[in-house]
């Protein structure tokens, strides 16, 4: 289980729009698929990728730890 917060789709719409759609199916691709997304992606896209990553796995701890 996985939580998008509003803090990572914020972070994702602010996004120019040709990094928004690599970075968002990026996400699809780990969270869902369970796929390495980093070599569809940019060096710059992967920095940012990676900071998006750290949030939805940070939402998602804190929201397991809220729902005990």
């Amino acid at each position: 289980m996985f939580i998008i917060s509003p803090r990572v789709v914020n972070t994702i719409n602010a996004l120019p729009a040709a990094d928004r759609e690599p970075i968002s199916r990026a996400l699809s691709r780990e969270f869902i698929l369970g796929e390495d997304p980093e070599q569809t992606l940019t060096p710059v896209q992967c920095m940012v990728y990676a900071m998006i990553r750290f949030y939805v796995n940070q939402d998602t701890e804190r929201g397991l730890s809220h729902a005990s």
